[in-house]
This record gives C-alpha cells, sequence and structure tokens, in this order.
C-alpha cells in the first residue's frame, strides 16, 4: 500500500515528466485471446490442406505424364537401332 507521500511524490515526478516532454509508458493493452478466432484459424488451414492437396495431384499428374513421355522415347530409340544392335524386349 502506498503512503500519502509516495502518491504525492509519484504526481510531482510525473508532471516533472510530461513538462519535459517525457511522458510515462502507456498502460499495456491485454493481448487478444489466441484461441478467440479459432473459427478463421481452421478455415485458413484446411483451405491450406486443400491446396497443397490440389498441387500435389497436379505434380503426381505431371509425374506419370514425364513417365510416359520416357518410356515412349526410350522405345523409338530401341527402334532406331539397327537390328544386330537391339536388346530383347523383356
Amino acid at each position: 500500500m502506498l503512503h500519502k507521500g509516495t502518491v504525492g511524490g509519484l504526481v510531482i515526478v510525473s508532471m516533472m515528466l510530461s513538462a519535459c516532454g517525457i511522458t510515462p509508458p502507456a498502460p499495456l493493452k491485454p493481448r487478444h485471446d489466441p484461441m478467440g478466432n479459432l473459427p478463421s484459424k481452421v478455415q485458413s488451414l484446411q483451405r491450406q490442406l486443400r491446396e497443397r492437396d490440389r498441387r500435389i495431384a497436379e505434380l503426381e499428374a505431371q509425374l506419370e505424364a514425364l513417365k510416359l513421355i520416357d518410356q515412349d522415347d526410350e522405345s523409338q530409340k530401341r527402334l532406331a537401332l539397327p537390328p544386330m544392335m537391339r536388346t530383347p524386349v523383356p
């Protein structure tokens, strides 16, 4: 508990600081509740997951297309070789 003299002294110090252009720090604002905006955070994460899954599906499709292109390229190379240099196809 503060004494009357201590409170008066604090008031005087505060007045002197404000006269000098120095003000005491503003009281801290209470932080927002991190769980308060949970539904929008969940929706954002679900949207990110859907986007990630869509991107994975696109990349898998591209990989399959590249594998088919590679197989086709290999078969074209085999056909271009003279018959004696061809290896039997398993």
